[in-house]
């Protein structure tokens, strides 16, 4: 398996869109709409999911804002479909999106692909 196939088969997968979904959609969305409710629980989980990827994304404010966003239409799905089955589809899509993109603009530049 090719290093971009790995990581659009199995490392998003397993290694980003599990956890992360079962965390912000399935655990927070889940206890702050309980508490706060379903408003107030979008801004919240959102917010929550771009901070999350704060460190990941070098501390760009525009990442974090794009993935708040992106947090936003992941809850709103779940909650329209009332399954995660539907987030994790829409983040694994967006992911791979990105990570084949990224992968062809380094290759376009020569350098080296990332994991593998």
């Amino acid at each position: 398996m090719t290093g971009l196939a790995r990581w659009v088969l199995f490392d998003i997968p397993i290694g980003t869109v599990l956890p992360e979904e079962f965390l912000f959609r399935g655990v927070v969305d889940t206890v702050a709409t309980a508490v706060v409710g379903p408003r107030a629980a979008l801004v919240v989980g959102s917010t929550a999911f771009g901070v999350w990827h704060w460190y990941d994304s070098g501390r760009s404010v525009p990442v974090v804002l794009f993935t708040g966003a992106a947090g936003a239409l992941f809850v709103e799905s779940k909650r329209r479909t009332g399954t995660i089955l539907t987030p994790m589809a829409l983040h694994w899509a967006a992911n791979s999106i990105g990570a084949i993109a990224s992968t062809w603009w380094r290759s376009t530049r020569g350098d080296r692909p990332p994991r593998g």
